[in-house]
């Protein structure tokens, strides 16, 4: 009697499982794809021919540019230090003094200087609200405010 239920129900459960894949495969699933996800799964490949480039050589080059050289030189006959100015013909500029209290500071050709620095003109004698007095060994020169 045991062995009968039990053979029933394993015979059941078969017959059950061989009804529902045979329902399952009358039944048709469609894919729900958007119209971009259709052409990705359409999507295929070409196969690209790669060709191997071989090297240019070239025996010569000639400059597009003809340039006449000469032996003379064409270079002036006056020295290059009298033809271009020195450090003597830059011209010192006073950008900003600034006095506060006892502190005087001033900028000269973007270099900070306070009363008594030394600098390539000569030495920082004394800083105003207009100007800056310089002294070196010609004698004095005030800078005045830009």
């Amino acid at each position: 009697m045991i062995y009968k239920k039990f053979a029933m129900l394993i015979g059941g459960s078969v017959v059950i499982i061989v009804l529902f894949i045979v329902g399952l495969s009358h039944v048709k699933f469609g894919l729900a794809l958007s119209p971009m996800e259709r052409n990705i799964l359409l999507f295929s490949y070409n196969k690209v021919k790669i060709t191997e480039r071989k090297p240019l050589i070239v025996s010569a080059l000639i400059s597009p540019v003809d340039i006449a050289t000469s032996s003379k030189g064409g270079y002036p006959k006056v020295p290059l230090s009298d033809i271009a100015p020195g450090d003597k013909a830059k011209e010192q500029k006073v950008s900003l003094i600034l006095i506060r209290g006892g502190k005087k500071i001033a900028i000269i050709n973007n270099l900070v200087v306070k009363e008594g620095d030394s600098i390539n003109l000569g030495k920082i004698a004394r800083i105003e609200k207009g100007g800056v007095l310089i002294r070196n060994k010609e004698g004095e020169q005030w800078l005045k405010m830009n």
